[in-house]
Parts: structure tokens; sequence; C-alpha cells
């Protein structure tokens, strides 16, 4: 057992030489393995690592005994080792969480603290062969796609799981070999828990009905790991050419490439995508509308197909329609396709210079007043602009359209309504209310990000100038 799990942190680059880490140590027998096999394997791996034991004040003496264990088996063993108390009924009521997942929000804080305290470059965690078919069958009965049915990942960023080729009674073996004892969390045995009913009913069921049910979960896992990875460039391919990432946050799903009318030769998928194809169709473009929605987001944990259900029938919706989404998200049928976005917040404060562009970003503008000479350079950025400062008429700031709202559009002095400008640009009705506008106390000067107005521009008569930058002030969408 010790060669196999050596081998599987070689074959999975786990480790690297001379690096330090931290083990995560419940106490229980799959952690205290884990403390065991690493302290064994330190010598030949040229590592070493602290111990980390979290209390999450919901056992009481239970939880207090462990933690005892944990330490006295870490002094025995030469290991340095940190005990964190945490709240963790208290974080789940203050940010609405089970407390299952607010105990693993606790352990992945005290862990990373750790690490930054310690300057540790890998955590390992005492997931094993069982807990890996658990969460396979907690993705199928949540929702999944391939990507879910791959389970626990052997490496995961900084995260680790060397035990994730051992069965349970292979650990339990191992330690009774070795006089190793170890903690039994009682709340293991309650079915409070999500993933305690499908361990200690569903599965049990599941066994009775073919008791190599595991292996093949297991064996499931391996084959989508393979297939995701196909999955994953075909999907990256796609993207290029199918999603558009606008300056200002928002991101549009361009309905001829949907359909599949723009779709090049060398992203070597079908010619077009059906409705109901398997590999060419709404799968990928569920991963697709998966990965751009995770990326708005910042995490996918509940993202469905449900939801990619719900953003792909848009596209045979009219122009207006909308769905709710987690994570404060929404999605919206344009004129050019389907806009994925956080939700609108209309700006509380616009005479602050702060207002909600058409993706719900907060911006701000910033003023700056100089001298001009002919040749000066002109920036030409969607949020930068140079205006004849001989044009302002009182205060520069940033708001919201009003319904009076024109934009002078000829040398000559012509003008157009606001609304029509919009009509004209094809801008969605439910974007132009929160669209941001640059404006001084008697006209419109910007539409940020489409035009600006011509009785504003330089000329060869302008002495001074003011330089308009509109900044987000916000971080909601991660690039991918």
């Amino acid at each position: 057992m010790e060669q196999r799990i050596l081998s599987y942190i070689r074959e999975q680059n786990m480790i690297r030489e001379g690096s330090r880490g931290i083990a995560a140590v419940s106490g229980g027998a799959d952690s205290m393995c884990l403390m065991h096999m690493l302290h064994l394997l330190a010598p030949e791996l040229h590592t070493e690592f602290t111990v980390c034991h979290v209390i999450h004040g919901i056992r009481g003496e239970e939880a207090l005994r462990d933690a005892e264990h944990v330490r006295r088996e870490a002094e025995r063993l030469g290991l340095p080792c940190r005990v964190f108390e945490r709240n963790v009924p208290k974080l789940a009521e203050e940010q609405g969480l089970s407390l299952e997942e607010a105990g693993r929000a606790a352990r992945y804080s005290c862990l990373e603290e750790l690490k930054r305290e310690t300057g540790a470059e890998w955590i390992a965690l005492a997931h094993q062969k069982e807990d890996q078919a658990e969460t396979v069958l907690f993705h199928i009965l949540r929702g999944t796609g391939i990507r879910g049915l791959r389970g626990i990942r052997p490496v995961q960023g900084d995260r680790i799981r060397p035990l994730l080729t051992c069965s349970r009674g292979e650990i339990e073996a191992w330690l009774c070999r070795r006089g190793i004892t170890y903690c039994t969390d009682s709340t293991n045995l309650e079915d409070t828990y999500t993933r305690n009913k499908l361990r200690n009913q569903i599965i049990p069921m599941l066994e009775e009905i073919n008791p190599g049910v595991k292996e093949h979960m297991l064996s499931l896992a391996k084959e989508a790991d393979e297939l995701y990875d196909i999955q994953e460039q075909m999907v990256q391919r796609l993207r290029v050419h199918c999603s558009y990432r606008r300056s200002d946050g928002t991101l549009l799903l361009n309905e001829d490439v949907v359909a599949g009318r723009l779709m090049p030769d060398e992203v070597n998928l079908p010619d077009s995508l059906p409705e109901e194809t398997d590999m060419g169709g709404d799968t990928l473009l569920g991963e697709l509308i998966l990965l751009e929605m995770g990326c708005i987001a910042g995490r996918r944990k509940d993202l469905t197909r449900e939801h990619t259900g719900s953003v792909l029938a848009l596209f045979r919706k009219e122009t207006g329609k909308r769905v709710d989404l987690p994570y404060d998200m929404e999605a919206v049928r344009t004129y050019q396709g389907v806009t994925l976005r956080r939700k609108k917040i209309m700006a509380d404060a616009v005479e602050q210079g702060k207002t909600a562009g058409g993706s719900g970003q907060n911006l701000s503008i910033l003023v700056e007043k100089r001298p001009y000479a002919a040749g000066d350079p002109i920036p030409t950025g969607e949020h930068e602009k140079m205006i004849d400062a001989a044009a302002v008429v009182g205060e520069i700031r940033l708001r919201t359209p009003k319904q009076e709202d024109e934009i002078a559009i000829h040398e000559n002095g012509g003008r157009k309504k606001l609304s029509r400008f919009f009509t004209d640009r094809k801008i969605p009705r439910e974007e132009r209310e929160a669209w941001p506008v640059v404006a001084d106390d008697q006209k419109v000067i910007w539409v940020v990000g489409l035009r600006l107005a011509e009785n504003c521009k330089i000329t060869e008569f302008t002495k001074e100038v003011y330089i308009i930058r509109i900044a987000d002030q916000s971080n909601d969408c991660m690039d991918g």
C-alpha cells in the first residue's frame, strides 16, 4: 500500500521535492492514515509538512477529544500541529449556508491561513475510493455533465489527494496492522447531511443490487475524465468564435455562431449545431454556457443543466425575454444573441459620479482639464474621451439617460432623441435605462461606448480640453 501511494503521488506530480505542505487531519481513519503515510514517505519524497485540525463548534466534548488525539499523535511523530477553532453554526447563520457548506468553508479558510503562515505549497486531503464513488453519485443526483462525472480530482491547484486509490477497508486494515488508533465522528452516523445519506443508505442499497457498484462508478469517473479533456478542447475552440466579452463586463453569445452559420472550419465541429446533437449541439453549447456563467459568477457549484437549458431556450424567444440565474446573474435575449450578466443595480447616488452600466457594473467618472495645442494626441478608446472645454456648460457628471435627452449628431447642430439613437444602434430596451451617459447642465456629451456629441469634439479653435475617463469599480467578471 505504501508503494502504491508513493507511485501515485509521483505519477500525479503531487509533491515537489524540497517543498513544504499541510495535512488536513480530522482524527478519523482516513486522515490518520494520511498523516502517518505522509510521515512514512516524507524522507523518500524529500518533503515536510504541518498537521492542521479544525474544531467546528458543533460536537462539544467529542470534538475536543478528537483535537487532543490529533495533537498527541502529531507530537509523537515529531510533526508540527496547529489546531483552529471556528463557530460553524454561527458562520452558517450569518452567510445563509448549510452546516455542511459552512464547515467546508471554515476548514478551507483555516488551511489557507496556515498555508500562508508556513509557506506551504500543497495541502493534502484524505479522500479515498468510497469518497470518489459518493461524489460521482452526488453529482449525478444534482444534475451534471461529463465534468461532474469525473468526481474528485487527484490534484486540484494546491490540493492533493494521495489516498484516492485506496478503499476504506484497506485503510482501516493498514491502521490496525500498525496499531494506529483513530476517532469516530458521531455525526457521520446521522443522515442529516446528503453525503451521509448516500454513504449510509443509498450506496448500501445499490450494493444489494450489484456489489460492484462502487467500482463501476470509479470506472465511470476515469472514462469521464478522459472524455472531458476532449470536450474541453472543443469548448475552448468554440468559445473563441462564439463568446464575446464586452468592455462593460457583459458576455454575448453570438446567435449566428450558435446557429452554426459562422462556424469556421478550424473549429473542427459539425457545420451546424442542431438542438439535439450529443457532441455538436446542446452538449457543447451547454458546457460553454456553464464555463461563461462560472466566469461571471466566480464559481460553478450551483450551476446545473437546468440553467444552461434555460439559457439555450432564449435563442428561440423574442428580444427582451430573460431568465434569472444563480449568483445574482441573468440571461437576456438581445438582437445579437443572448447576453449573460450580473443583474442590473441602479445607482442610488448618480450625483456623486456613479451609475450602473448596462451590465450592473459600478462606474465612476474622472475629469481632468488641460491646455490643448493642435497636434496633441486625442484618445480613441471606448472609455476615454477628449472634449472641447468651451463646449461645456456647468458641471460634467456621469448619469443614466433621461426621457428628454438628445445628442448632437451633425456638425450643423442636428440632434436625435436618445431613445431613437438607442433604437438605431439596436440597444435592447431593457439595457437603455441603465446605460452610462456623460452630460453637463444642458446636454448629453457622450453616450459611453457608443458616441461622442458632435458639438463637443475638438476643433481648430480648441484651446482647452477636458479628458474624461470612465472606470469600472467592480471586478465581478473573471475572464477565463
